[in-house]
């Protein structure tokens, strides 16, 4: 994330793709090189209309950027865990 504008925050609107996951990757994955006003910001373009709505956002975007995050966790280790079970069975066809 860039550090010049409101369009630096993780709110900005993207032409590109889906809003949400927009904001979701840069929550996760962006940076600033300095703190910024973002609730102020978010208001000024337009995102947000007030400070406390921008809390609410910004609220609403973490849990969902949290929840995928676990979902996707979820899914990999669901995996891993088949694939134990099947080199474990494979195993056991040599054995016998």
């Amino acid at each position: 994330m860039t550090d010049t504008d409101a369009d630096a925050g993780w709110f900005s609107r993207s032409d590109a793709g889906d809003a949400a996951d927009a904001a979701r990757d840069r929550l996760a994955n962006g940076e600033a090189d300095r703190p910024r006003d973002w609730p102020a910001l978010a208001v000024e373009s337009g995102f947000a209309d007030s400070t406390d709505d921008y809390y609410d956002r910004l609220h609403e975007a973490s849990v969902a950027a949290t929840r995928e995050a676990v979902r996707e966790r979820e899914r990999a280790d669901d995996a891993q865990l088949i694939h134990a079970v099947r080199a474990i069975n494979d195993m056991a066809r040599k054995l016998v």
